[in-house]
Protein backbone atom coordinates (compact mmCIF):
# COMPACT_ATOMS: atom_id res chain seq x y z
CA UNK A 1 0.00 0.00 0.00
CA UNK A 2 1.31 3.48 -0.90
CA UNK A 3 2.37 5.79 1.91
CA UNK A 4 -0.41 8.33 1.28
CA UNK A 5 -3.11 5.67 1.10
CA UNK A 6 -1.93 4.14 4.37
CA UNK A 7 -2.02 7.54 6.10
CA UNK A 8 -5.45 8.40 4.66
CA UNK A 9 -6.97 5.12 5.82
CA UNK A 10 -5.61 5.72 9.33
CA UNK A 11 -7.14 9.20 9.68
CA UNK A 12 -10.44 8.16 11.36
CA UNK A 13 -8.59 6.05 13.94
CA UNK A 14 -6.33 8.93 14.94
CA UNK A 15 -9.15 11.46 15.12
CA UNK A 16 -11.05 9.16 17.47
CA UNK A 17 -8.09 8.09 19.60
CA UNK A 18 -6.79 11.64 20.08
CA UNK A 19 -10.31 13.02 20.57
CA UNK A 20 -9.97 15.54 17.76
CA UNK A 21 -12.66 17.24 15.72
CA UNK A 22 -11.79 17.29 12.02
CA UNK A 23 -12.10 20.83 10.65
CA UNK A 24 -10.88 20.07 7.13
CA UNK A 25 -7.87 19.50 4.86
CA UNK A 26 -4.95 21.91 4.77
CA UNK A 27 -2.77 22.85 1.81
CA UNK A 28 0.69 21.44 2.41
CA UNK A 29 3.80 21.23 0.26
CA UNK A 30 2.89 20.46 -3.37
CA UNK A 31 5.43 17.63 -3.25
CA UNK A 32 4.16 16.04 -0.03
CA UNK A 33 2.42 12.66 0.17
CA UNK A 34 1.33 13.19 3.78
CA UNK A 35 -2.17 13.71 5.15
CA UNK A 36 -2.55 17.17 6.70
CA UNK A 37 -5.75 18.15 8.54
CA UNK A 38 -6.78 21.14 10.61
CA UNK A 39 -8.34 19.83 13.81
CA UNK A 40 -9.92 21.19 16.97
CA UNK A 41 -8.70 20.12 20.39
CA UNK A 42 -10.93 19.43 23.37
CA UNK A 43 -10.36 22.96 24.70
CA UNK A 44 -11.60 24.44 21.43
CA UNK A 45 -8.19 25.55 20.12
CA UNK A 46 -7.03 24.71 16.61
CA UNK A 47 -4.17 22.37 15.82
CA UNK A 48 -2.74 20.45 12.86
CA UNK A 49 -2.70 16.67 12.56
CA UNK A 50 -0.04 15.33 10.21
CA UNK A 51 -0.05 11.64 9.27
CA UNK A 52 2.94 10.07 7.53
CA UNK A 53 2.33 6.66 6.02
CA UNK A 54 5.61 5.18 7.25
CA UNK A 55 7.61 4.96 10.50
CA UNK A 56 9.52 8.22 10.97
CA UNK A 57 10.90 9.86 14.11
CA UNK A 58 13.32 12.51 12.79
CA UNK A 59 10.77 15.26 12.09
CA UNK A 60 9.20 14.88 15.52
CA UNK A 61 12.63 14.95 17.18
CA UNK A 62 13.50 18.15 15.33
CA UNK A 63 10.23 19.88 16.22
CA UNK A 64 10.52 18.71 19.84
CA UNK A 65 13.98 20.28 20.15
CA UNK A 66 12.81 23.52 18.56
CA UNK A 67 9.72 23.62 20.78
CA UNK A 68 11.79 23.22 23.96
CA UNK A 69 14.26 25.91 22.88
CA UNK A 70 11.48 28.27 21.73
CA UNK A 71 12.59 28.40 18.12
CA UNK A 72 9.71 29.88 16.08
CA UNK A 73 8.03 26.80 14.60
CA UNK A 74 4.85 24.74 14.61
CA UNK A 75 5.14 23.46 18.22
CA UNK A 76 4.97 19.71 18.77
CA UNK A 77 2.04 18.74 21.03
CA UNK A 78 2.02 14.96 20.58
CA UNK A 79 3.56 12.34 18.33
CA UNK A 80 4.05 8.62 17.91
CA UNK A 81 4.93 5.86 15.46
CA UNK A 82 2.34 3.15 14.91
CA UNK A 83 0.42 4.26 18.00
CA UNK A 84 -3.06 3.80 16.52
CA UNK A 85 -2.27 2.27 13.13
CA UNK A 86 0.69 0.09 12.04
CA UNK A 87 3.55 1.91 10.28
CA UNK A 88 1.84 5.31 10.47
CA UNK A 89 3.55 8.25 12.15
CA UNK A 90 1.44 11.02 13.62
CA UNK A 91 2.40 14.54 14.65
CA UNK A 92 -0.04 16.83 16.43
CA UNK A 93 1.15 20.40 16.03
CA UNK A 94 0.08 23.74 17.42
CA UNK A 95 -1.55 25.92 14.76
CA UNK A 96 0.67 28.85 13.81
CA UNK A 97 -1.30 31.80 12.40
CA UNK A 98 0.01 32.87 9.03
CA UNK A 99 0.52 31.72 5.46
CA UNK A 100 3.35 29.99 3.61
CA UNK A 101 5.93 32.31 2.10
CA UNK A 102 5.47 32.40 -1.70
CA UNK A 103 8.51 31.36 -3.73
CA UNK A 104 8.49 34.77 -5.39
CA UNK A 105 9.16 36.38 -1.97
CA UNK A 106 12.04 34.13 -0.94
CA UNK A 107 14.85 36.38 -2.16
CA UNK A 108 13.54 39.45 -0.31
CA UNK A 109 13.23 37.41 2.90
CA UNK A 110 16.77 36.00 2.76
CA UNK A 111 18.26 37.91 5.70
CA UNK A 112 15.24 37.24 7.94
CA UNK A 113 15.21 33.55 7.01
CA UNK A 114 18.93 33.07 7.60
CA UNK A 115 18.69 34.61 11.07
CA UNK A 116 15.89 32.16 11.86
CA UNK A 117 17.98 29.22 10.60
CA UNK A 118 20.72 30.23 13.05
CA UNK A 119 18.26 30.00 15.95
CA UNK A 120 17.27 26.52 14.79
CA UNK A 121 20.84 25.15 14.60
CA UNK A 122 20.87 23.27 17.91
CA UNK A 123 22.71 20.16 19.03
CA UNK A 124 21.28 17.35 16.86
CA UNK A 125 18.99 14.77 18.50
CA UNK A 126 19.99 11.14 18.03
CA UNK A 127 17.02 10.44 15.74
CA UNK A 128 18.05 12.77 12.90
CA UNK A 129 19.95 11.60 9.81
CA UNK A 130 23.32 12.91 8.58
CA UNK A 131 22.86 15.28 5.66
CA UNK A 132 24.97 13.26 3.23
CA UNK A 133 22.69 10.23 3.66
CA UNK A 134 19.58 12.37 3.10
CA UNK A 135 20.98 13.93 -0.08
CA UNK A 136 22.74 10.89 -1.50
CA UNK A 137 19.94 9.57 -3.79
CA UNK A 138 19.31 13.02 -5.28
CA UNK A 139 23.00 13.72 -5.75
CA UNK A 140 23.72 10.39 -7.39
CA UNK A 141 21.17 11.07 -10.12
CA UNK A 142 22.15 14.73 -10.37
CA UNK A 143 25.84 13.95 -10.91
CA UNK A 144 24.92 11.45 -13.64
CA UNK A 145 22.85 14.12 -15.39
CA UNK A 146 25.73 16.59 -15.17
CA UNK A 147 28.13 14.14 -16.77
CA UNK A 148 25.68 13.17 -19.51
CA UNK A 149 25.18 16.88 -20.25
CA UNK A 150 28.91 17.46 -20.60
CA UNK A 151 29.12 19.66 -17.50
CA UNK A 152 32.24 19.77 -15.29
CA UNK A 153 32.23 17.11 -12.58
CA UNK A 154 30.96 18.44 -9.23
CA UNK A 155 32.36 15.50 -7.24
CA UNK A 156 34.71 17.60 -5.10
CA UNK A 157 31.81 19.66 -3.76
CA UNK A 158 30.37 16.58 -2.12
CA UNK A 159 33.25 16.39 0.34
CA UNK A 160 31.74 19.24 2.38
CA UNK A 161 28.95 16.85 3.39
CA UNK A 162 31.28 14.36 5.07
CA UNK A 163 34.10 16.63 6.31
CA UNK A 164 35.06 15.25 9.78
CA UNK A 165 36.22 18.71 10.88
CA UNK A 166 32.68 20.11 10.67
CA UNK A 167 30.65 20.04 13.88
CA UNK A 168 27.14 19.11 12.69
CA UNK A 169 24.11 21.08 13.85
CA UNK A 170 20.40 20.39 13.65
CA UNK A 171 19.23 21.62 10.25
CA UNK A 172 15.86 22.34 8.74
CA UNK A 173 17.22 20.64 5.63
CA UNK A 174 14.41 21.62 3.23
CA UNK A 175 14.53 25.40 3.25
CA UNK A 176 12.05 26.74 0.73
CA UNK A 177 9.20 29.24 0.88
CA UNK A 178 6.36 26.80 1.50
CA UNK A 179 8.21 25.43 4.56
CA UNK A 180 8.21 28.81 6.30
CA UNK A 181 5.13 30.62 7.53
CA UNK A 182 4.86 34.39 7.53
CA UNK A 183 3.41 34.99 10.99
CA UNK A 184 2.94 38.63 11.92
CA UNK A 185 6.29 40.35 11.46
CA UNK A 186 8.24 37.10 11.81
CA UNK A 187 8.74 33.70 10.24
CA UNK A 188 8.09 30.24 11.65
CA UNK A 189 9.50 26.89 10.53
CA UNK A 190 7.43 23.89 9.47
CA UNK A 191 8.13 20.51 7.82
CA UNK A 192 11.80 19.97 8.73
CA UNK A 193 13.63 17.15 6.98
CA UNK A 194 15.12 15.82 10.24
CA UNK A 195 18.80 16.02 9.31
CA UNK A 196 22.08 17.36 10.69
CA UNK A 197 25.14 18.74 8.96
CA UNK A 198 27.11 21.95 8.33
CA UNK A 199 25.33 25.10 9.47
CA UNK A 200 25.96 26.68 6.08
CA UNK A 201 23.67 24.25 4.27
CA UNK A 202 20.29 25.76 5.23
CA UNK A 203 21.23 29.23 3.99
CA UNK A 204 22.93 27.81 0.89
CA UNK A 205 19.87 25.77 -0.08
CA UNK A 206 17.66 28.84 0.46
CA UNK A 207 19.87 31.00 -1.77
CA UNK A 208 20.13 28.37 -4.52
CA UNK A 209 16.38 27.76 -4.56
CA UNK A 210 15.64 31.50 -4.70
CA UNK A 211 17.38 31.60 -8.09
CA UNK A 212 14.46 29.77 -9.73
CA UNK A 213 12.58 33.08 -9.73
CA UNK A 214 15.35 35.68 -9.57
CA UNK A 215 17.66 34.11 -12.16
CA UNK A 216 21.39 33.30 -11.78
CA UNK A 217 22.40 36.96 -11.76
CA UNK A 218 21.12 37.33 -8.19
CA UNK A 219 23.50 34.73 -6.76
CA UNK A 220 26.20 37.14 -5.55
CA UNK A 221 23.71 39.54 -3.98
CA UNK A 222 21.84 36.76 -2.19
CA UNK A 223 25.13 35.33 -0.94
CA UNK A 224 26.11 38.70 0.51
CA UNK A 225 22.70 39.03 2.19
CA UNK A 226 22.99 35.56 3.74
CA UNK A 227 26.54 35.99 5.01
CA UNK A 228 25.77 39.43 6.42
CA UNK A 229 22.70 38.09 8.24
CA UNK A 230 24.76 35.36 9.93
CA UNK A 231 28.45 36.31 10.31
CA UNK A 232 29.19 32.88 11.84
CA UNK A 233 28.75 31.22 8.44
CA UNK A 234 32.05 30.34 6.78
CA UNK A 235 32.09 31.53 3.17
CA UNK A 236 34.22 28.70 1.67
CA UNK A 237 31.94 26.12 3.26
CA UNK A 238 28.88 28.13 2.24
CA UNK A 239 30.11 28.29 -1.36
CA UNK A 240 30.66 24.52 -1.40
CA UNK A 241 27.12 23.97 -0.07
CA UNK A 242 25.74 26.32 -2.73
CA UNK A 243 27.59 24.29 -5.37
CA UNK A 244 26.09 21.06 -4.02
CA UNK A 245 22.60 22.53 -4.06
CA UNK A 246 22.99 23.98 -7.55
CA UNK A 247 23.92 20.51 -8.78
CA UNK A 248 20.59 19.29 -7.42
CA UNK A 249 18.76 22.34 -8.80
CA UNK A 250 20.10 21.72 -12.31
CA UNK A 251 18.88 18.13 -12.07
CA UNK A 252 15.40 19.35 -10.99
CA UNK A 253 15.20 21.80 -13.87
CA UNK A 254 16.04 19.09 -16.38
CA UNK A 255 13.84 16.33 -14.97
CA UNK A 256 10.94 18.17 -13.26
CA UNK A 257 10.09 21.39 -15.11
CA UNK A 258 6.47 21.22 -13.89
CA UNK A 259 7.69 22.02 -10.36
CA UNK A 260 9.27 25.26 -11.54
CA UNK A 261 6.25 26.25 -13.59
CA UNK A 262 4.10 25.85 -10.48
CA UNK A 263 6.14 28.44 -8.54
CA UNK A 264 6.17 31.07 -11.26
CA UNK A 265 9.65 30.46 -12.66
CA UNK A 266 10.33 32.34 -15.93
CA UNK A 267 10.60 30.51 -19.25
CA UNK A 268 14.37 30.92 -19.46
CA UNK A 269 14.66 28.68 -16.39
CA UNK A 270 14.74 25.73 -18.77
CA UNK A 271 17.18 27.16 -21.32
CA UNK A 272 20.03 29.58 -20.68
CA UNK A 273 19.44 29.80 -16.92
CA UNK A 274 20.19 26.12 -16.38
CA UNK A 275 23.56 26.37 -18.12
CA UNK A 276 24.37 29.56 -16.22
CA UNK A 277 23.53 27.87 -12.92
CA UNK A 278 25.85 24.99 -13.80
CA UNK A 279 28.61 27.48 -14.56
CA UNK A 280 27.91 29.32 -11.29
CA UNK A 281 28.17 26.06 -9.36
CA UNK A 282 31.51 25.33 -11.01
CA UNK A 283 32.85 28.78 -10.10
CA UNK A 284 31.64 28.45 -6.50
CA UNK A 285 33.27 25.06 -6.24
CA UNK A 286 36.61 26.35 -7.56
CA UNK A 287 36.52 29.20 -5.03
CA UNK A 288 35.62 26.97 -2.11
CA UNK A 289 38.15 24.18 -2.56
Amino acid sequence: MASFERAAEALPAYLAALELTDVGPMAGSPLSANVLREVRLGDGSLAVLKLIGEPQSAEAATLAAWTVHRVPCAPLLDHGVGTHSPDVTHLLLGKVPGAALPHTEMAAATAQAVRLFRQAHLKPPAEVEPLHGFLSPRLHEAVQIWRESGLPSPDDALRVLTDPDIEPVLLHGDTVGFNLLRSGDGLALIDPAGVCGPAEFDAARWVARSLAVTGPGALDGLTEAALSADPLLQQPRFDACVAVELVIEVRHRITSPHVFLSIGAPAQTFTTDTRQLAEAATRRLAAAL
